[in-house]
């Protein structure tokens, strides 16, 4: 023993501790030369009393009667007398006991006062000799530790487990095993070899038995995990289970705590890695993977142990999708892909990670398959019209979700086309058969029979007001109602109504924005020099020779053109990437004293024109800015209104055109300044029996003997320079312009239309649990809706900062006005072992994406005893 040592030990007790008086048997007299010169430094003031010197009647007296202030520690050696024998025998009762062996110190140093512990902390050496591993163990201890405690506390410390519980321990020892995602099954991790020579893996593995009933032979970490991941898959399928996984089943405890142990290891972001290379280990042995293919979608659904799960499932969905004996179930999928998609494999699923945002993508894929064969089933026998006022009705209320539905399906099913998987080919295939054979061709013949009707002739609609009165009727009546009005206009070429749709959601109630959406009806021909030059200020167009659209005898082509035309309004026109490249001083410089100003955005159409194939990307990056710019106007400008709308829309097929596709001219007409694929525009073009033919001055307020012709239907006049995205014709995607008014909101108004997550609370109130398993039901308390967005949450019983349940994940989406639809119920294992009932729990939800508590609802758990039953 070290005498600085001793000098830590007595200090604690004179000076942490406070005693006065402190009585120190050293039988084999080892310390006498140490205690001779009396103590030095902060124990200066400590007298020594030696009774067999002074005589123990002298002591005695001393002690209590002569100095009853002063600080004694009273040190005897040889053998200890008896109690009847000792002169300070009752004093010594009172006072405080030192022991200056190795254990006693480490007692000491730990803060323990447990003399009964001596023996166990010498059969510790190996650990306590390191005062770096002492200093952690002590962090740890606290007073009521007994031998098993204090070794779960070493076993932590070596395994640097966050905890010192037995499942924190075994989380600790897997993570430091996997290797850069991978996981050797056949060595075991280096910390149990510490353990070992720690005197500890015995403890280890009898905590192991303790916790999940593993009690082989020889038992391994790779064995125990394969009973855990395992018995938790059984557990899981029920009566499915593959009989292939008997001999690894744990008893009901071992499976109860595998449930709990496996949930919360995977919700842990520090350690989620380690166990997803470990559940791929397990699944690499290919003990389950063949076993798996007839279990029901219903059970599966469930099921978290293994990545390739998804695989199973997303399968069985696009079975259930394709069976043509079953009837579209769109609420089922699609609470099956949320759920999928907020549980572990796929939650923040990210680009970087290949495979798990490709399935990510698949099951929005599949969702918008549901959607669109659902969508077909229900208009499939209402696509007739009596009036064009009623088919571009319809396309606004409901058939543009059609479009959207495609759009959506070919842009989550190209991450899975482009790894190579077949998984979604059949739907791709039924997908393009709805929408081109199913969706378009009806729709156009019915729009190509309107046109014959005689709408070519009127080109107006009473609920649509015509595009090129869009300044007119919108801009200039704003800036009317005050001198100090400013109008923004964003200009999109070729954003859609249903990609417009989709914008106005994203917009509204966020930052204090409120969108709404309409439409006008487009110019027709639909193409972009005649929808440009529609939307600017003008009391006429014309056509020059060259082809080009004026506007009161200027010409519109390009952005400087426009922007003389805009200045007589005292207005301006801009390059959107122009404009939001500036700061918020130069964006101000820049548009100083105008009060109109156009912002032209070119995503769409010209990826469209350029790269057919990145169409439906297209759409969606130009929804993410458009919304950006929107917000620039209002944080940079400090606009009060934005208006975004475009020049024309588009159709787009995945699948190429073929011969039926095409109304091939018989001659091209040399008059003709402009000819398409989709249009052909010049003077006295007269009649042919492949196109509808009909004059700009009735479609487009063009001055001048100016004519067009548009194939038939969806049709196109030729395939050259592609044929998959096209526009100029008057089908309903071409021609129905949306126009989305984005208003700021201030004060109480932009509170109102804050958007905000939807709220859930627990049912029910004193919940007391006697059961090893609990379900909760939990009650979303708003319908989804454009300012009430889903949310999902992790749901667990934790006792202070402590998961003692397993932890699930819950997705609250319902979009059902009746309450009872909203409701869902979630059941949770607790840990085996006994419950205080006085001891406070509570059951949290947790925000999945912020780690927010949510609420925290007071549970009791009264099991002062263990079972399986319940």
């Amino acid at each position: 023993m070290k005498a600085e040592q001793v000098d830590q030990a007595l200090r604690q007790k004179f000076i942490t501790e406070e005693e006065r008086l402190v009585f120190w048997h050293d039988e084999p007299g080892e310390f006498s030369d140490y205690v001779r010169d009396g103590l030095e430094g902060e124990l200066a003031d400590v007298q020594l009393l030696q009774p067999a010197q002074t005589g123990g009647l002298s002591a005695k007296l001393l002690l209590e009667k002569e100095d009853t202030e002063g600080r004694y520690l009273v040190y005897t050696t040889g053998e200890r007398p008896e109690a009847r024998a000792d002169w300070l025998y009752d004093i010594r009762l009172y006072s405080a006991e030192f022991h200056a062996d190795i254990a006693s110190i480490w007692l000491q140093e730990l803060g323990l006062n447990k003399l009964s512990l001596r023996e166990h902390l010498k059969a510790r050496a190996n650990f306590l000799n390191s005062q770096e591993r002492r200093k952690k163990l002590a962090k740890l201890v606290v007073p009521k530790d007994d031998e098993s405690s204090l070794d779960l506390k070493m076993i932590a410390v070596l395994t640097r487990a966050d905890l010192a519980d037995p499942l924190t321990v075994l989380r600790a020892v897997c993570h430091s095993h996997a290797d850069g995602g991978k996981y050797d099954l056949h060595n075991e991790p280096e910390v149990l070899t510490t353990l070992e020579k720690m005197d500890l893996l015995d403890v280890f593995w009898r905590l192991m038995a303790e916790q999940f009933e593993y009690k082989p032979d020889q038992p391994n970490v790779a064995g125990l995990l394969r009973c855990l991941f395992l018995s938790e898959l059984s557990y899981l399928l029920g009566s499915q289970s593959p009989t292939s996984i008997v001999q690894y089943k744990l008893g009901p405890t071992g499976t109860r705590n595998a449930r709990v142990f496996l949930t919360q290891w995977r919700d842990s972001s520090t350690t989620a890695g380690s166990h997803d290379a470990a559940a791929g280990a397990i699944w690499g042995e290919n003990i389950v993977n063949d076993h798996l293919g007839g279990v029901e979608l219903s059970t599966l659904k469930e099921v978290f142990t293994f990545w390739d799960i998804e695989k199973f499932i997303i399968s069985a969905l696009k079975k259930q999708l394709l069976d043509p004996a079953l009837p579209v179930d769109l609420d089922g999928i699609n609470e099956i892909a949320v759920k999928r998609k907020a549980g572990h494999w796929l939650a923040g699923a990210s680009k970087d990670d290949v495979a798990r945002h490709t399935m990510a993508e698949a099951y929005d894929a599949v969702v918008a398959a549901a959607e669109l064969f659902s969508l077909y089933s229900e208009h499939k026998n209402r696509l007739t019209f009596d009036e064009p006022a009623d088919l571009y009705r319809a396309y606004q209320k409901e058939l543009y979700k059609l479009d959207q539905a495609y759009r959506r399906f070919s842009f989550h099913a190209k991450p899975a086309t482009s790894q190579g998987w077949d998984l979604l080919k059949p739907i791709v295939d039924r997908v393009e058969k709805v929408y081109g054979q199913g969706f378009l061709a009806p729709l156009g013949i019915e729009c190509s029979k309107l046109l014959d009707k005689g709408f070519l002739g009127s080109w107006r609609l009473k609920d649509l007001p015509p595009q090129q009165d869009f300044f007119k009727s919108v801009i200039q009546t704003h800036l009317k109602e005050s001198d100090r009005k400013r109008a923004f206009v964003i200009i999109s070429d070729g954003l859609r109504y249903e990609a417009a749709q989709e914008l106005s959601s994203a917009l509204n109630g966020r930052d204090g924005m409120t969108a709404d959406l309409s439409a006008q009806l487009g110019v027709l021909p639909s193409y972009t020099g005649l929808g440009m030059a529609s939307l600017l200020p003008h009391k006429a167009l014309s056509y020059n020779k060259s082809g080009t659209v004026l506007a009161d005898g200027q010409t519109t082509s390009g952005t400087s053109a426009r922007n003389k035309i805009l200045e007589t309004v005292q207005g301006m026109a801009c390059q959107a990437d122009e404009l939001s490249a500036k700061t918020t001083e130069e964006a101000r410089d820049f548009t100083r004293d105008k009060r109109v100003v156009y912002i032209y955005h070119d995503q769409i159409d010209k990826r469209g024109e350029n790269s057919e194939e990145e169409t439906f990307d297209a759409v969606n990056d130009c929804i993410r800015e458009v919304a950006d710019l929107v917000r620039f106007c209002f944080t940079k400008f400090n606009a009060t209104k934005v208006w975004v709308t475009a020049d024309h829309g588009f159709i787009f097929q995945k699948e190429p055109p073929d011969e039926t596709d095409k109304s091939k001219l018989a001659h091209k007409p040399k008059q003709a300044f402009i000819t398409k694929k989709r249009y052909v525009v010049g003077p006295n073009l007269g009649t042919v029996e492949e196109a509808h033919h009909g004059k700009l001055d009735i479609t487009a307020g063009v001055d001048g003997d100016v004519e067009f012709w548009i194939p038939k239907g969806a049709n196109r006049f030729h395939f050259t320079g592609g044929a998959r995205y096209i526009h100029g014709g008057a089908m309903p995607q071409e021609v129905v312009v949306p126009v989305v008014t984005v208003t700021q909101l201030r004060g109480k108004r932009a509170e109102v239309a804050k958007v905000e997550q939807v709220s859930v609370q627990v049912l029910g109130y004193k919940h007391k649990i006697t059961t090893p398993k609990y379900r909760f039901e939990l009650l979303q308390l708003e319908a989804v809706s454009d300012r009430r967005k889903p949310t999902t949450l992790r749901v667990a019983i934790y006792e202070g900062a402590n998961p003692v349940s397993s932890i699930e994940t819950v997705t609250f989406e319902s979009q059902s006005d009746n309450h009872e639809e909203r409701k869902k119920s979630v059941k949770l294992e607790l840990l085996s072992g006994t419950f205080d009932k006085k001891t406070p729990y509570f059951l949290v939800l947790r925000d999945a994406a912020t780690e927010k508590d949510l609420q925290r609802v007071p549970v009791v758990i009264d099991r002062s005893f263990d079972d399986d039953f319940g």
